[in-house]
């Protein structure tokens, strides 16, 4: 049983908790987990208890102030989340391989390609020349609404994903570390938000998935399609984030220093 969106997302953007997220310890490698087969039904629980430890050990090292978010200036925490999204935008084109990789003889990657992405709903610039144009505010928006975005999908990701045939373990794998990512990376995001005066804290609407029903399909080719899209869409998001986190960092950095 899923979670309500609404109640995930209060939950992962709530800030006072005191516990950093990988924003404010050192970056941190890519968790190797190393495992048979036929314990993948546990791989989600290793991989939080792991987080915990990584929360744990973050926390004891950050300055880290709940009256402000952070204490640490704006420049350190966009190079943190440039290196982030970086990591997640890494991570979902690994994705996006594996699975072309391995069943791409069983998709019609061209019809796929013709729908367009749940995300599609949410303007973004065109290129990199409108992308400087956009004020701080509205790119920060933007990105928040992003990887909301990707809260469902990534949850039924995961789930359905162990029923494909012969899914490798390191799939699943990167599917939970990119979600863990994508957490961590909105929580980062709503303290730079701070940090630009941003003072409010709802973010409006963010797009909706709602292919389910043809994630699950009996159907087997139907089912595969829908996951490549998914894949497909997030590596261009994720892709598309980490874009937008590099002229943000360059206009908060470089402009204002002029």
């Amino acid at each position: 049983m899923f979670m309500n969106s609404s109640k995930v997302q209060n939950q992962r953007l709530n800030l006072d908790q005191g516990q950093p997220g990988l924003l404010h310890s050192r970056v941190l490698p890519v968790l190797i987990i190393t495992m048979n087969a036929n314990v993948t039904g546990s791989l989600t629980m290793l991989l939080l208890m792991s987080s915990l430890l990584l929360w744990k050990n973050a926390a004891s090292q950050s300055n880290y102030t709940t009256s402000t978010g952070s204490n640490m200036t704006i420049s350190k925490l966009l190079n943190r989340a440039t290196i982030l999204s970086s990591h997640i935008s890494l991570l979902s084109s690994e994705l996006y391989k594996e699975f072309v990789a391995r069943y791409s003889l069983d998709i019609d990657i061209f019809s796929v390609l013709r729908k367009r992405c749940h995300t599609a709903s949410i303007a973004t610039p065109g290129d990199k020349e409108e992308t400087l144009k956009m004020k701080e505010r509205d790119l920060i928006i933007l990105m928040i609404h992003l990887m909301l975005s990707w809260e469902d999908a990534m949850c039924h990701m995961k789930a359905q994903g162990v029923h494909l045939p012969n899914i490798p373990l390191s799939f699943m794998q990167k599917a939970e570390l990119i979600q863990q990512k994508i957490w961590q990376l909105l929580q980062g995001l709503t303290i730079i938000a701070r940090q630009v005066d941003l003072q409010f804290k709802d973010y409006g609407e963010h797009a909706l998935w709602n292919e389910l029903p043809l994630l699950m399909s009996t159907d087997a080719r139907v089912s595969r399609q829908t996951f490549y899209q998914l894949c497909h869409c997030l590596r261009r998001d994720t892709d598309k984030v980490h874009t937008f986190l590099r002229v943000l960092n360059y206009q908060i950095t470089h402009e204002r220093q002029s």
